[in-house]
């Protein structure tokens, strides 16, 4: 929506919305004078995001206009990972890139070809979900499994609920109880907390489950450090003592469930406080104590998100921990239940916007969290073409040094769209000129409300910068394709998703959406989506899932530990320390480090217990060398208790050529979790080091 401000006629004002890897989904005003943006604020009409934007997205305007912006295609001159490349025109890029990839489908099949779309951005255009899908589609290239977030959450919890949706997050506002189970929110989920407060001011307890006593745990009237990867036995011993306190909701259970007593009698009873106190490296009291608070709180309302779930049984976790309500009846009181993400409430028409029909089903799925072992494995046929877009994976992916190896393949054809010339960067072929946010159509979705978001573009983009829409309509013409879809308008990209004959769209035309910027969806209010069924197969809270067995994962939910972070990998190795690595106050994944409005992101910090220090001898302030068998990285340590015993903790998001050319994820495995290839962020062991200055 554009509009002029009365005080000033030559000021307009641009609805648009943030795009970035966040659950908040803010909507935001711009200020645009002689075309030149001038201000950035939260649009203060949006019932969810309206009060403030963040400290990261604040300095957007100046991030934008960075004199680091890449401006212009470019092709390499160096060696791969060299970074060195010459400007040439989007004539000389396109053409090469069209015969290249020509090449490799006549030589080893479409499916050679990797789109890789991370989540750098999660617009339904731009992003992951729309951008390049109809063209690689078309192709029958490899589809791309988005498996660095969340899936492994989503796939645990549709065995029990059906949908990670739960309930709003909003109506937290309405809990007797709040528990923040492995979600920092004032830090990652921010727009969240005002809820939480008014639940507060009504008298509710704020209760944070977290390894580290993050921003929110201080903030919280309770704090729970467990063992990273632990939660599911901290769970079903809080289902156990409530049994024995007799808190179960038995009417609930008996009309809205499937196979509670199965479950109560063969899972729960081997999870006594007192094992799962040993499991989780916390005091028995401590669950007895949360376990008589949830007993006497009507309703409890918790709220998840990804920290939990990056650990070898992540899928399992929040499989157990969404039973946790049900063993309540909270599913059907406003203002109990659980949200792990919103995301499956839009209901887009996700198909139409992609094309799915454009080209052949059964085309190869990799894994985003994968790259290392597709580049440097996969066969029949190998990746020989790798074109990437809003992702940064050297700094973002599991073993960095792996991913290095990957693209500095001599037969691997990579092409990047890119803002900066990051890490990854460093090893395209074609490096190619993204427009940013303020300046391209775009649509956004949640993962912690209800509303949808337009982006309307408010500035010219500068020197030779395209929206990735663009890029692919470009391409599709250089390649002499002729399917019609491949050429749709961003307008009809935006049609395609809203043509949904779902209720919750209903009514909801891209005309309405553009003249406020945003819409709410057409669910009740309150959202309560158990209250007459769940979307399961039998319409119940299935404690018994025999999908769930056929995949492979169990008939009931059960406790999966981490392969690293605790258990016997842990008993084997007392002298190594689980590491976690949380998000970074000031920056959105590695979006932001290479900004100067940024600086208070700092270096790399690893913060360390002071019995773990003392034992190390290892000072604070000091330089440290960070390391595992599959890599190293250095930081700064910080010794504090406010990580637990055999515990470290730091935060992601730097870039690697920063920071001695390593992070975090040079030591953190690329393996799969339980479920839905997730990432196991989180399940990391490594060895602390004094380092040499």
């Amino acid at each position: 929506m554009l509009t002029e401000t009365r005080a000033n006629p030559r000021r307009r004002d641009v609805i648009g919305a943030c795009p970035l890897d966040c659950p908040d989904a803010c909507s935001w005003v711009v200020s645009v004078e002689n075309g030149r943006a001038v201000e950035l604020r939260a649009n203060r009409a949006h019932p969810f995001t309206g009060k403030t934007l963040c400290v990261k997205v604040n300095p957007y305007l100046s991030y934008s206009a960075n004199p680091d912006r890449l401006l212009y295609p470019m092709r390499r001159v160096g060696s791969k990972g060299e970074g060195r490349f010459a400007r040439i025109t989007w004539d000389e890029a396109l053409d090469e890139i069209a015969t290249r990839l020509r090449t490799v489908i006549d030589r080893d099949g479409a499916e050679a070809i990797w789109p890789y779309a991370g989540t750098g951005t999660v617009g339904w255009i731009q992003g992951i979900v729309g951008a390049g899908k109809r063209l690689f589609h078309y192709l029958g290239a490899s589809r791309n499994d988005t498996t660095i977030c969340s899936v492994s959450g989503h796939a645990g919890m549709s065995y029990t609920t059906g949908s990670a949706a739960g309930m709003d997050p909003e109506d937290l506002a309405h809990s007797a109880l709040v528990l923040l189970w492995g979600t920092n929110t004032l830090v990652s989920n921010r727009h969240l907390w005002p809820f939480i407060a008014a639940a507060r001011d009504r008298g509710a307890a704020v209760v944070t489950i977290d390894p580290i006593r993050t921003q929110t745990a201080a903030r919280s009237d309770l704090h729970l450090a467990l063992r990273p990867g632990t939660d599911g036995a901290l769970a079903l011993a809080l289902m156990h003592q409530l049994v024995v306190l007799g808190a179960e909701d038995c009417d609930y259970l008996a009309q809205r469930t499937l196979g509670w007593a199965e479950f109560r009698d063969k899972l729960l009873g081997d999870f006594p406080p007192g094992r799962a106190a040993d499991i989780c490296g916390i005091d028995e009291s401590q669950i007895i104590d949360l376990a008589e608070r949830i007993a006497a709180s009507r309703p409890t309302g918790i709220r998840s998100l990804m920290g939990m779930q990056r650990h070898q049984g992540a899928g399992q976790a929040l499989r157990v921990l969404s039973c946790l309500p049900a063993v309540t009846g909270d599913y059907h009181r406003h203002g109990g239940g659980m949200c792990y993400s919103t995301a499956p409430t839009y209901q887009l028409n996700k198909d139409a916007l992609r094309g799915s029909d454009l080209g052949p089903r059964n085309t190869r799925s990799l894994a985003t969290t994968r790259l290392g072992q597709g580049l440097l494995e996969l066969k029949n046929p190998p990746v020989n073409a790798l074109v990437m877009w809003a992702a940064n994976p050297i700094a973002s992916n599991p073993q960095q040094q792996r991913i290095r190896r990957g693209l500095s393949r001599k037969d691997l054809f990579f092409v990047l769209i890119e803002h900066f010339q990051t890490d990854t960067a460093d090893y395209a072929d074609i490096l190619l000129p993204g427009t940013m946010q303020t300046e391209h159509t775009d649509m956004e979705v949640s993962f912690s409300h209800l509303y949808l978001n337009w982006n309307e573009p408010a500035v010219t983009p500068p020197g030779e910068c395209l929206p990735h829409t663009e890029m692919f309509r470009r391409l599709a013409r250089r390649m002499d394709l002729a399917e019609p879809a491949l050429y749709d308008s961003d307008d009809d990209l935006a049609r395609a998703a809203l043509a949904s004959e779902h209720p919750a769209l209903r009514g909801i035309t891209l005309e309405a959406l553009k003249a406020q910027g945003w819409v709410r969806l057409n669910w009740p209010t309150p959202y309560q989506p158990f209250l007459d069924r769940f979307f399961t197969p039998s319409g119940k809270f299935e404690f018994r899932s025999t999908r769930a067995e056929a995949d492979g994962v169990g008939l009931y939910p059960h406790y999966t530990p981490p392969a690293e972070a605790a258990g016997a990998a842990e008993a084997a190795d007392a002298d190594s320390l689980a590491l976690v690595a949380s998000a970074n106050n000031f920056l959105i994944n590695s979006i932001f480090a290479n900004s100067p409005h940024h600086k208070r992101a700092g270096t790399p910090i690893v913060t360390l217990h002071p019995l773990d220090a003392e034992r190390r001898s290892l000072i604070d302030g000091s330089r440290v060398r960070i390391y595992n068998e599959r890599g190293s990285f250095y930081a700064r340590l910080r010794i504090s208790d406010d990580t637990r015993p055999g515990v470290a903790a730091t935060t992601k998001g730097h870039w690697p050529k920063h920071n001695n050319g390593a992070t975090i994820n040079a030591t953190v495995m690329e393996r799969d979790s339980d479920m839905a290839r997730g990432a196991v962020f989180h399940d990391n062991r490594v060895s602390i080091e004094p380092a040499l200055e």
